[in-house]
């Protein structure tokens, strides 16, 4: 065994551990992953056909919590350590020789480990075990190498490489100014950090988290993964940086919801523009429109070489922390600017377009008219939907006729956040204590954690029973339906995956009876609707661009100001709502209906309740003389 001081390039100090990984354990493991990463792209670069998998272990401690990251990559030999791990500085990931890599500085691995407390890495390559550990003896960072050893079967199960090349970084967290984040923040942060987006959606990366007990066994696991959210490109365009021989494609998408941006969640926002450079993800950014709310509903990218160009020369065009980008590099100012140019026209349309939409919600006059309909509305939903037996019974805890439904049945959940819906089923034949009930969901992107749950006793109500359905979004801007099955018997609940953490307005309980909150026009909706009824949020909405619906606009883009419009705005309403109610009716178990002939019961029910209210809905919506 060989034992001294460990060694610095004059480039670089020590002491910026702290300032890069600022005791910020995800931040560590941002490093540590993306050096994993590193190894197999090098491999992939060389031709070779990997596993791609990365298993990341966590075990939560009192005092001295244990990070563990394994790969099947390259591996390392001793004199590769020597150099890797015992030198701080050197270039050694591959980005001098134009490899698709992240490592910058040579020193990620170091910084991870001292930024926390000590470490230990292990590695199998060919025949033999490696290791060597990096430690903090009698203040003085030292690099301890060991000799190596042949690798056995028992060394290989210990360190779970069990063939071929592999390495394992163990972090103890010794440093009692750390705190270590609970499993669930592992899990949503490390999938959503802007740096590991390229890996957590890459198909031939594995990664997997497991909490580990302190018996060493796995609690849980989950593979992580991550996907852009739902939204329509705006811009694609290669734009030229002047005064310089370069280029940058910039590539934009909307958002139909905004997204959170860096100033709410930092390296975890789901907005703004990811700059990347041979592959390698080095910001996230919106530039000088970072806290403009109208800039909230973009994200994208900025694929920019040069910079990479910059980085193999060690041009300061990033920041020693690690923080993206360094703004007051001269290519950088120039980059800026080149891309403010093309985004500002997206903002200002985004400002204006929502400046209309306030002045039309301030119109008092037309909010007042679209209050007293939406009251009607709901006055003829309550009529046709409440329970009409005589002398029914009203249980404190109200349930559909079926016996069965979610509470709330419209959900938010943030993406990479659980949230959980409550069913509840009315004591009877099929409703008995212990019984199974089948939940699925309809997207792919709205997962249930809990497909299989088992009802039990209501704490207050001895007739109702109850299970707790937890759900997942994984990408914002989806949503779903989340069905529950017990016999014949279906609950529906309707779920939206948001994007920031924010207290998003309840929707109306079953007991408000307010099945409509809304009216709402939209320019934006697909036109080849002109009408729909949006589920999540409980409004009606009339797409504006529908040719039918434009045709009738007036100068300012209002429909209510003609007699036509009036006329055409009434009709719009009254089919959204008698189709709601339809639907609603039939599936709640509200209408009789054929086992196998819903859609039929809807049309016809559909068609009924035009007839019956179509004319009270005319009434209220076309008033002008």
């Amino acid at each position: 065994m060989s034992s001294r001081k460990l060694q610095y390039a004059d480039r670089v100090a020590l002491q910026q551990a702290d300032q890069a990984i600022r005791k910020d354990v995800l931040r560590a493991l941002v490093e540590v992953i993306t050096n994993c990463n590193d190894s197999y792209s090098r491999l992939e670069h060389a031709g070779w056909a990997v596993d791609g998998e990365i298993v990341i272990d966590v075990k939560r401690k009192h005092k001295n919590s244990i990070i563990r990251v394994r790969d099947h990559a390259e591996g390392m030999t001793d004199l590769r350590m020597d150099k890797v791990v015992g030198t701080y500085g050197e270039a050694t990931s591959g980005l001098k020789e134009d490899k698709h890599v992240r490592g910058l500085w040579g020193r990620g691995l170091k910084d991870s480990i001292f930024g926390l407390g000590h470490g230990y890495v292990s590695s199998f390559k060919g025949g033999n075990f490696y290791s060597c550990s990096l430690l903090i003896k009698k203040g003085v960072p030292t690099f301890d190498l060991d000799e190596p050893i042949r690798a056995t079967v028992p060394l290989r199960e210990k360190y779970g490489v069990f063939e071929g090349n592999g390495t394992v970084l163990e972090i103890n967290i010794s440093r009692g100014d750390v705190k270590v984040p609970q499993f669930d923040n592992f899990r949503n942060y490390l999938q959503r950090h802007f740096e590991l987006r390229p890996i957590m959606s890459n198909p031939r990366r594995k990664i997997i988290l497991r909490d580990i007990a302190s018996d060493g066994n796995i609690r849980q696991e989950h593979l992580l993964s991550y996907k852009s959210p739902r939204g329509e490109k705006v811009l694609s365009e290669r734009i030229k940086i002047e005064g310089y021989p370069a280029t940058a494609k910039l590539e934009v998408y909307r958002s139909g919801i905004q997204l959170s941006t860096r100033s709410e969640e930092g390296d975890y926002a789901d907005g703004g523009l990811l700059v990347i450079s041979k592959a390698t993800v080095v910001s996230l950014t919106m530039l000088k429109f970072e806290s403009d709310p109208y800039a909230a509903y973009f994200y994208g990218s900025i694929q920019c070489d040069h910079l990479h160009d910059l980085l193999k020369n060690d041009e300061p065009v990033l920041t020693a922390t690690r923080d993206g980008i360094n703004w007051t590099h001269p290519f950088a100012k120039a980059l800026k600017l080149a891309v403010e140019s093309k985004l500002e026209p997206l903002v200002q349309a985004e400002r204006e377009h929502s400046l209309h939409d306030e002045q039309t919600k301030l119109d008092k006059k037309l909010r007042n008219k679209l209050d007293h309909a939406l009251h009607e509305l709901n006055t003829i939903a309550l009529t046709e939907l409440r329970d009409q037996r005589e002398g029914d019974f009203h249980k404190a805890i109200e349930l559909p006729e079926s016996g069965i439904g979610f509470f709330p049945e419209r959900l938010y959940v943030q993406t990479g956040q659980t949230a959980a819906l409550i069913l509840r089923v009315g004591l009877g034949e099929n409703g008995r204590a212990g019984a199974t009930v089948t939940v699925i969901s309809n997207s792919p992107e709205i997962i249930t954690l809990t497909p299989q749950v088992l009802l039990k006793p209501h704490k207050t109500d001895a007739t109702i029973l109850e299970a707790r359905v937890k759900v997942e979004g994984r990408q914002v801007g989806s949503e779903g339906v989340v069905t529950a099955y017990l016999g014949r018997n279906r609950a529906q609940a309707i779920v939206q995956v948001h994007s920031k953490k924010e207290t998003l307005a309840a929707p109306p309980t079953r007991s408000s009876h307010a099945l409509f909150t809304d009216i709402r026009f939209d320019d934006r909706s697909d036109p080849r609707q002109r009408v729909y009824f949006d589920r999540v949020n409980s409004s009606i909405v009339i797409a504006t661009a529908a040719p039918s619906v434009k045709i009738y606009l007036d100068e300012i883009y209002r429909l209510d100001t003609t007699r036509q419009g009036q006329v055409l705005l009434a009709e719009l309403i009254t089919e959204a709502v008698c189709r709601e109610i339809a639907r609603n009716g039939v599936e709640k178990g509200k209408f009789l209906v054929l086992e196998g002939s819903e859609a039929d019961a809807i049309q016809n029910h559909f068609i009924r309740l035009q007839n019956r209210y179509a004319h009270l809905i005319h009434q209220h919506i076309v008033t002008l003389e």
